[in-house]
């Protein structure tokens, strides 16, 4: 079972730090592998290594969803994490908003995307989030 690690508030910051201005990149920088790295970062386990180096478009990621996991991400995410309802996510905990995955952060999702011409991490504010899902990294 994937536990937090005590210094994981640390880990944390340490992984995000260098990819606040990575562009998006299916199967390398996109938001399974986003997500997956932070909990990786956060427990010392990686909860998706099957998908790693399995495709490279948007079309290559739906195969792999449904060949290394449950069908679709939000199905795949509860095989492998705990269900909880958005709102009580915490920071640090995994959370999808409009079909993008990210790292709850408190106030707001860290994501990868795009503000205007700077790609990168992009914060999504918590009032913002549409058709929220949220999965918990235990402690």
């Amino acid at each position: 079972m994937m536990q937090r690690l005590p210094d994981w508030e640390t880990r944390l910051a340490d992984y995000l730090e260098p990819l606040r201005l990575r562009p998006f990149a299916w199967g390398d920088h996109d938001c399974c592998t986003f997500a997956a790295g932070a909990v990786a970062a956060m427990t010392g386990i990686d909860p998706m290594p099957e998908f790693r180096g399995r495709y490279s478009t948007a079309i290559g990621s739906a195969r792999a969803l449904r060949r290394f996991g449950a069908g679709d991400l939000p199905s795949t995410m509860d095989a492998k994490f705990e269900t909880i309802p958005a709102p009580l996510a915490q920071r640090g905990d995994i959370v999808m908003s409009s079909g993008l995955l990210g790292v709850c952060m408190g106030p707001y999702l860290a994501a990868v995307g795009s503000e205007g011409a700077r790609e990168g991490l992009i914060k999504i504010e918590r009032r913002a989030w549409v058709a929220p899902l949220a999965w918990r990294v235990g402690f």
